[in-house]
């Protein structure tokens, strides 16, 4: 069975990855830099596998990515 991540979850955890406390700023950075490479993010609910392939493609560090997937959605995620 897949696991999904909402929206809202979307923008926690890239808020955390930019060490920040706006999560609507910080996904609006990483939608200006990623977008045309990655596809909106924030927006919709995917399973937590897409999102987590989508962010490893991305400059952030892999610990930082499952680390806080694991923080907000408690769930382990393989890259």
């Amino acid at each position: 069975m897949s696991e999904y991540v909402s929206p809202e979850k979307q923008r926690l955890i890239i808020e955390k990855l930019y060490y920040s406390t706006d999560s609507i700023t910080s996904t609006e950075k990483f939608n200006k830099k990623y977008q045309k490479q990655l596809g909106r993010m924030g927006e919709k609910t995917i399973t937590l596998y897409d999102f987590a392939q989508k962010l490893k493609k991305t400059d952030f560090k892999q610990f930082d990515i499952r680390r806080f997937i694991k923080d907000i959605t408690g769930q382990d995620v393989h890259l």
